[in-house]
């Protein structure tokens, strides 16, 4: 076998997609669900192909890096309320998701050719911290704002997609606010990025990252930067910024359908609340089958203790 990271021939070791570390945060996440290939299983998403070098020692720094960020931040659930800031390493998220994608194309067997040496070099060596240019990293924090409670969509917390779906415009019409009739758009469109490479969402739990790789020779990354920071509810990370508040990037459709972005002005945030506001400013029977659902996990945890798949 050829090492993917070192290009060594060696034997197989067993890399996870996404960090066992970010993996054991979350034990009652036992199930991998695999939309791309229509199963699920209950084993650890993971690719056999790297040596047991690079997957042990030289790329383990990056996995460090992500469950301490995860730990600290993200295990809990947020309200809508919340004010949610976060100390980041620009250098350590970029090499986090870039690594995770890197992972996960190569498990279907994609084109990974955005993944060329110097993007190799840049995760296998811990002193490179010099920022790519070509890739951008948006983050926000994901709350339900739904009425439907978290566990009637499966115990989906940890989440992957490639090629996201990025609105142009929204996805609501009009709303009477006299009836309460929400009108949808006809004419929906998906935003078009130029030079886009590769492009991925993550979701950690009560954090979602959106991941855009341009091609390294672009002259189109700045205008992309400026319509991704404008048009979409997510914080814009910045190589020369060390912290950052983060907006909530969920309504109450996208939040249990992620894939879909919605641009920072559709109107079903406003339907959000004009729902929960008619029911009394807060939806009673959700909470309570999530204080359910909660001790139903910790039985879930005890029936399925990670280390033994």
């Amino acid at each position: 076998m050829k090492c993917a990271y070192c290009g060594n021939e060696a034997k197989g070791t067993k890399e996870h997609i996404i960090s066992c570390a970010i993996l054991d945060l979350f034990p009652e996440c036992y199930i991998t669900f695999d939309n791309a290939r229509h199963t699920s299983h209950e084993s650890d998403p993971m690719v056999k192909d790297v040596c047991a070098v690079c997957n042990n020692q030289r790329i383990s720094y990056i996995d460090s890096y992500a469950k301490d960020f995860i730990a600290q931040y993200f295990t809990k659930k947020y309200r809508e309320d919340d004010l949610v800031e976060v100390e980041y390493d620009y250098v350590m998220i970029q090499k986090m998701l870039l690594k995770y994608a890197f992972n996960d194309m190569r498990s279907h067997k994609w084109d990974c050719s955005f993944f060329e040496q110097e993007i190799i070099h840049y995760l296998m060596n811990e002193e490179d911290n010099v920022p790519k240019d070509n890739v951008t990293v948006m983050c926000g924090v994901a709350v339900n704002v739904s009425p439907v409670p978290d566990a009637m969509f499966g115990n989906l917390k940890l989440r992957w997609c490639k090629d996201p779906i990025l609105y142009a415009n929204s996805t609501i019409r009009n709303i009477d606010y006299n009836t309460g009739q929400v009108y949808l758009n006809d004419n929906i469109e998906i935003e078009k990025f130029e030079d886009l490479a590769v492009s991925y969402l993550f979701k950690f739990n009560s954090v979602q990252f959106l991941l855009m790789c341009w091609n390294k020779e672009s002259d189109k990354i700045k205008q992309n930067n400026i319509v991704l920071e404008c048009q979409y509810p997510y914080h814009l990370m910045k190589a020369e910024e060390t912290k950052a508040v983060l907006p909530i990037c969920t309504d109450e459709s996208n939040y249990h359908h992620f894939e879909h972005i919605h641009v920072r002005w559709d109107g079903l945030f406003e339907v959000g609340l004009m729902r929960k506001y008619a029911s009394g400013g807060k939806f009673v029977h959700k909470e309570e089958y999530e204080k359910e659902w909660v001790k139903e996990e910790q039985k879930i945890i005890k029936e399925h203790p990670r280390g033994k798949k």
